[in-house]
């Protein structure tokens, strides 16, 4: 390792802080075995031999998506905080922070995103990904089963809120500013959504900014959760009229 920290190549790589190196080692790893192992197409193509036909694949695949971002984005950073970084997780936005911020901007978006998401809905492009996609069917066959599918949707989100704005975000706040910390996981976040409908990768650099500020704001990545989540929902339902 010395001779690496003395080349005059490799040097650049040791110029920075422990900590600094740990957040873009990890969150570069994380971000990879998402991308592969952890995403829905990883299930349809290793366990087909549970395939029936029906929507119900669907929803198995769904749940290896889901359970893989609470794994990597929410139980590993949480480790590498407390562990590696010895940090408070409240400090990575793990607080209910200025809640009255919180709260209103809440009721505000509950109130205006039922518009917004069902014009998006209409999109023949957003309409065929998501019924083709997803279980829109089983899902909304009845209120219960809506309900369970919220609870199954429910980890996917809270990984990755604290992924990109807690982990990414805080995480990063110090060495790149505000601006830059916002702009940084907005980026990550738009990437991530390539493979969907165009109009929803821009909307992902849209939300991404507002969630971003919003997180800074109150101080807690809770608001930007129930509002991220909320919008799922509603995509959900909306999409399959």
């Amino acid at each position: 390792m010395k001779w690496l920290r003395e080349n005059t190549f490799t040097a650049p790589l040791f110029q920075t802080s422990k900590r600094n190196a740990i957040l873009w080692i990890s969150i570069t790893i994380l971000l990879i075995l998402k991308i592969y192992e952890g995403d829905h197409q990883f299930f349809t193509d290793h366990f087909q031999h549970l395939n029936d036909g029906s929507e119900w694949f669907l929803w198995y695949k769904w749940l290896w998506h889901h359970g893989a971002s609470l794994l990597l984005f929410f139980l590993i950073p949480v480790v590498i905080i407390k562990l590696v970084l010895k940090e408070k997780l409240a400090d990575f936005g793990l607080k209910i922070g200025d809640y009255k911020v919180g709260l209103k901007a809440t009721l505000i978006t509950f109130i205006i995103m039922p518009f917004i998401v069902y014009n998006s809905a209409q999109n023949p492009d957003h309409q065929e990904f998501y019924s083709s996609h997803f279980p829109l069917e089983i899902a909304t066959q009845s209120a219960w089963m809506f309900v369970l599918w919220a609870i199954s949707y429910l980890p996917h989100y809270i990984g990755w809120e604290f992924f990109f704005r807690g982990f990414v975000q805080f995480g990063f706040k110090e060495k790149m500013g505000v601006f830059g910390a916002i702009m940084f996981q907005t980026l990550l976040t738009a990437l991530m959504h390539i493979g969907k409908p165009e109009g929803e990768t821009w909307g992902a650099v849209a939300g991404g900014i507002y969630m971003g500020l919003l997180t800074f704001r109150t101080g807690s990545i809770y608001y930007a959760l129930i509002f991220h989540f909320y919008l799922g929902l509603l995509n959900t339902y909306f999409c399959s009229l």
